[in-house]
């Protein structure tokens, strides 16, 4: 693949282009993409140990209930998750989030996804 057939690839499958992020908290819409991922690395490594079958995708694909994301969307995030993680164990930032205020922020900033 060239570089361009390689980009469109990525595009289809693996762009959180489709967030509509609005600058939030201090946060411009590209820090707000990496708050999302970081969230949820956070919590898949924080329950893994709890629930050793959790997967990122089983992940999003609970937290997408009533949100109504498209299946592609929801794996393509789940891969960039698992590849922002790997190797960072326990090396999450949550950016003065806990408990339920995480939930709430992920599930917020997936409700601005937008499907063109």
């Amino acid at each position: 693949m060239n570089f361009n057939e390689l980009k469109d690839f990525y595009s289809e499958y693996f762009s959180l282009g489709y967030l509509n992020l609005p600058e939030e908290n201090g946060h411009s819409s590209f820090e707000r993409k990496l708050i999302l991922i970081s969230l949820i690395c956070y919590l898949v490594d924080k329950n893994k140990a709890k629930n050793p079958d959790l997967t990122y995708y089983s992940l999003i694909y609970k937290l997408n209930k009533n949100l109504g994301l498209p299946d592609k969307f929801i794996k393509g995030l789940a891969i960039v998750c698992e590849d922002f993680a790997y190797g960072n164990q326990g090396n999450f930032p949550t950016f003065g989030l806990e408990g339920k205020k995480i939930l709430e922020e992920i599930i917020k900033i997936l409700k601005t996804y937008v499907p063109f």
